[in-house]
């Protein structure tokens, strides 16, 4: 690889990290790598510097951001040779514990150019894309508790960068007055069609198997280029019945549990009574009555690891 773009999302994750990302850019390039770092404070600019990336036919561009940064650029590289690569430097970044790409530990400086280097060294492999009511994503759309904790973290990010842990504790504290909502869900795709009805607590398309912040496991038999998501809905009214469920997923036992359904497809509705917010990525979108998703097969070309694209891709070597 010979030219690399890298976008920073200014406003994701701790202060420090731009300076990572500068010293990264500058070891890249002392070792001949034609390299263009674009520092925004907005998803738009970054996208308009995406959309620049590709015009100017780069072979890569890094994206030192969070889950939602990385989805609204991978949207803007869709269909182009230009591969991505995450570069955590988010809150969560569950994207990159995916895909196997060495996230920041306190005490370990060096994570991000491990990251980058590991990112250089690998394969493009050709990746499905979601589209939630027209807007792309690489990792969640969903209505519901998860939207609501969402749009309780944006606010929480406006007044001050928050560690994942406070995130944690808040997901927890927003959940307390939250007694689901009736939905109507439905599934198409190879198997034919599904549908389920009921109160649920939150109803998300996944198309990893990690959820809440990568707190919970909900299934390790995802690949990301079969051009099939999953629709993942749990039903219940209460706190406690929430917190239940959360141990359930949490150890393991939620594989079979009547409150607990799973349609998989490649298309599928989520329809409430009355407009509900929704998120994309883990970001709050504007309320809706219907999130409607479909599945964009092999659209973007993602810079994976060789060992986790031989467990999340059927065929590896795309």
């Amino acid at each position: 690889m010979s030219s690399v773009t890298i976008l920073y999302n200014s406003r994701a994750g701790r202060a420090s990290y731009g300076r990572q990302v500068e010293r990264l850019a500058d070891d890249l390039a002392r070792d001949g790598l034609a390299v263009r770092l674009e520092r925004r404070d907005n998803i738009d600019g970054l996208r308009q510097a995406a959309r620049e990336a590709v015009a100017a036919v780069a072979e890569a561009v890094l994206v030192a951001g969070g889950n939602g940064t990385l989805g609204a650029i991978a949207g803007e590289l869709a269909g182009s040779p230009v591969a991505l690569g995450v570069l955590p430097v988010g809150t969560a970044n569950v994207l990159a514990k995916t895909l196997h790409v060495p996230r920041p530990r306190l005490g370990r400086a060096s994570s991000l150019d491990r990251a980058a280097r590991l990112l250089l060294d690998s394969s493009a492999q050709l990746t499905d894309l979601g589209c939630a009511n027209d807007q792309s994503f690489l990792m969640w759309a969903g209505m519901g508790l998860d939207a609501l904790v969402t749009q309780a973290f944006e606010q929480e990010r406006a007044r001050q960068r928050t560690a994942f842990a406070y995130n944690v504790a808040l997901t927890f504290w927003a959940a307390r007055d939250w007694h689901g909502l009736d939905l109507v869900l439905r599934s198409s795709g190879p198997a034919g069609p599904s549908e389920a009805r009921g109160h649920f607590m939150m109803a998300t398309v996944c198309h990893t198997g990690w959820h809440g912040g990568g707190l919970f496991l909900l299934t390790d038999d995802l690949r990301l280029d079969d051009g099939l998501m999953d629709l993942w809905a749990f039903e219940g009214s209460t706190y406690p019945e929430g917190l239940a469920l959360a141990l359930d997923v949490l150890l393991g036992r939620h594989g079979g549990h009547p409150k607990v359904h799973r349609l998989t497809g490649d298309h599928f509705e989520i329809e409430a009574a009355e407009p509900q917010t929704i998120q994309v990525d883990a970001e709050p979108q504007a309320p809706a009555r219907r999130l409607t998703v479909d599945v964009r097969p092999r659209r973007l070309r993602l810079l994976v690891p060789r060992a986790a694209a031989a467990k999340l891709y059927l065929d590896p070597r795309s």
